[in-house]
């Protein structure tokens, strides 16, 4: 599960279970979301609380 692959799965926002369906179908939930938020503290990506998705920030 690569940066590159999460990103582009982020054509549009996407809760976290349908990037994993995108990304890697037979990986952890929880791999992935601690993938998420360690790219959101880099600033790459983007979670809206209202909605449950990930974006990429304009």
């Amino acid at each position: 599960m690569t940066t590159e692959k999460i990103l582009a799965a982020l054509d549009k926002p996407r809760k976290l279970y349908s990037i994993l369906m995108v990304v890697n179908p037979s990986g952890s939930l929880e791999e992935l979301q601690q993938k998420l938020l360690k790219m959101r503290d880099e600033g790459l990506v983007k979670f809206d609380i209202h909605k449950g998705r990930w974006y990429l920030p304009n």
